[in-house]
């Protein structure tokens, strides 16, 4: 009898050892599978607006703040030859002002001209102004500034009589060709200089120099902060004939 209560007591002994030892390889088990609490998230950093800089600068403004340059894509778009210097970031991936995650990747437009290529200037003696346009603008040449020289001739109206740089010249592309073009005889009337492509603040001194004034100014948000305060565009057009001290409408790009 005692030896069978020895060994109840042996049995219930091992039970309790088994049981105990499921028990605790069980919570090894759930704490060696548990999740881990999650780290801290990535902390937001604000979107710096690189336009208008250079890659390498760009590079620079975005590590100091937590972010990457991402690739460079280059434009040789000629709605940027009249207002952005080569070289210049013109748009980029991630918006000014955006919040978002340490490490992201902006990606960058330039507007990089086909340098290694050049124009030559065409003929344009003898053309009349819209011809000499056209056939610059074939050229991949812009036309810059327009004088006029009077005369009684109303055949030579609106004719180009001189054109520099001198044709046959090789210049990079989308460069400016300035033209004369004869106009009539006609007392009080001056031709609308370019405005196009400078900056608002020198508008009304360029103006006052052939007896014109400034008009409305209108403002259209810029597509690139390189070109906040450029004159987009101008009424009346380049080289229309008005009586002095007429009023010259422009169109400049602003941030909004």
């Amino acid at each position: 009898m005692k030896a069978m209560h020895r060994c109840f007591r042996i049995l219930s002994a091992m039970v309790a050892c088994l049981v105990l030892g499921a028990l605790l390889l069980g919570g090894c088990r759930q704490r060696g599978t548990g999740r881990q609490p999650a780290g801290p998230s990535s902390p937001a950093v604000t979107v710096p607006d690189v336009r208008a800089m250079t890659p390498e600068d760009a590079a620079k403004t975005l590590a100091q703040g937590g972010l990457i340059l991402g690739q460079t894509m280059n434009t040789a778009e000629s709605k940027w030859a009249d207002v952005t210097k080569p070289g210049l970031i013109v748009a980029q991936s991630a918006t000014p002002g955006a919040r978002v995650p340490r490490r992201t990747v902006v990606n960058v437009i330039v507007y990089r001209p086909v340098t290694s290529e050049y124009s030559q200037v065409p003929e344009l003696h003898g053309l009349t102004y819209a011809e000499a346009a056209a056939e610059l603008k074939k050229a991949g040449l812009l036309v810059g500034e327009v004088s006029r020289r009077f005369i009684a001739d109303q055949r030579l109206y609106d004719v180009v009589y001189r054109q520099s740089p001198e044709p046959g010249t090789l210049v990079q592309r989308w460069s400016k060709v300035n033209l004369g073009l004869y106009g009539p005889v006609q007392e009080g009337l001056v031709h609308v200089p370019r405005l196009t492509g400078l900056n608002a603040a020198e508008v009304p001194a360029v103006l006052a120099k052939v007896g014109l004034q400034q008009g409305k100014v209108t403002t259209v948000k810029a597509p690139a902060m390189s070109l906040v305060g450029t004159v987009r565009g101008q009424s009346p057009s380049i080289g229309t004939q008005v009586k002095k001290d007429t009023k010259v409408d422009i169109v400049v790009y602003a941030e909004q």
